[in-house]
């Protein structure tokens, strides 16, 4: 059975510069309580998402959480360069590992809030800054991935 890691805290932050603005976030394995803390610059969901060819801001974010843990439980798989990749081969590779992750390993959930309605328990989203931080356009996510593959060859 695998493992459920829950994000319990996220904390807005930045690097020691101040220049890079960041989250500070937890995961905590539901069964003993161990903790994980992942510092995630802003600019990461956005960057996962266009070098995977990721079609929103959960899929980015799902990616991210599990390739936190992953390594936790397979520490010497390699991950494939998405820049190697065409678009829909990259987008494939990042949902396999993330589903290899949830079925072999561990599944990365937010924690459960205790509220009664939805709407209370949407307002106690752990992850909301993430989520409204940035809103992935699949469309100029592609775009840009592919003018970044095209600047890749073009100074190779």
């Amino acid at each position: 059975m695998p493992d459920d890691w829950q994000v319990t805290e996220v904390t807005d932050t930045a690097d020691e510069s101040g220049r890079i603005e960041a989250w500070e976030i937890t995961l905590t394995r539901a069964t003993d309580g161990v903790t994980v803390g992942l510092f995630l610059p802003k600019v990461a969901i956005e960057s996962t998402a266009v070098a995977c060819a990721l079609a929103s801001t959960d899929e980015a974010i799902d990616v991210l959480m599990h390739r936190a843990i992953h390594p936790i439980y397979e520490p010497n798989l390699a991950e494939a360069n998405p820049w190697e990749l065409s678009g829909e081969q990259a987008r494939a590779a990042a949902l396999e590992r993330v589903e290899r992750c949830k079925r072999d390993h561990a599944t990365v959930t937010t924690a459960v809030s205790k509220a009664r309605t939805a709407a209370a328990r949407k307002v106690a989203d752990v992850l909301a800054p993430l989520r409204s931080h940035l809103q992935i356009d699949p469309v100029k996510a592609a775009a840009t991935r592919l003018e970044h593959q095209r600047l890749l060859r073009a100074g190779a």
